[in-house]
């Protein structure tokens, strides 16, 4: 943060507005110097649109809205795509590596039902969950969605190599830019 501020304090540089994640540390500190931050961390489709609306008011977008209707048209498209037999199959989508899972109650959770796809995650652990390895090893799921980086190790996880998904290859790769649309 504070290469941030000291780049920035020259006042052609100078934002006007941060867009940031509610869990960063750094919105009190920036606020304290005067900048204005707008504060976002939206978890499931209804989070998406209210965000969109305030992103679209920061930055003075009439039809901010217009982005949503885009995802979600596309979404649509995508679920109209999936073929009959590949419905009902059971995912588990790893946010990072901690391991952080996708929910049914998260907006990539969301989406996967609309996708068809049952997801490994119970709602009750809530929209994106920390989840002991061995709970995945025991859902054994279907197919396994995770970003590149994270993928390469699952295999030397502690009986992640059994597990139906990694035995069958059906592992799907996100490379660092796809993770950042879809997770973010």
């Amino acid at each position: 943060i504070d290469a941030f501020v000291h780049r920035y304090m020259d006042p052609e540089l100078r934002p006007d507005v941060v867009l940031m994640a509610t869990s960063s540390r750094a919105q009190a500190r920036l606020e304290s110097l005067g900048v204005k931050v707008v504060a976002l961390e939206p978890k499931t489709y209804a989070d998406v649109q209210r965000v969109l609306a305030t992103v679209g008011q920061a930055l003075g977008v009439a039809d901010a809205q217009r982005v949503w209707r885009v995802i979600d048209a596309g979404v649509q498209a995508a679920a109209q795509s999936v073929p009959a037999s590949a419905r009902g199959t059971r995912v588990y989508f790893e946010v990072n590596s901690g391991p952080y899972a996708a929910g049914p109650s998260s907006f990539i959770g969301e989406t996967l039902a609309r996708l068809g796809a049952g997801n490994i995650v119970p709602a009750a652990l809530g929209p994106f969950p920390k989840l002991n390895p061995e709970f995945v090893v025991r859902a054994d799921p279907d197919l396994i969605m995770v970003g590149a980086r994270s993928a390469e190790g699952l295999a030397a996880r502690p009986g992640w190599s059994q597990m139906r998904a990694l035995r069958d290859g059906r592992l799907c790769r996100f490379d660092a830019a796809q993770s950042d649309v879809l997770i973010r």
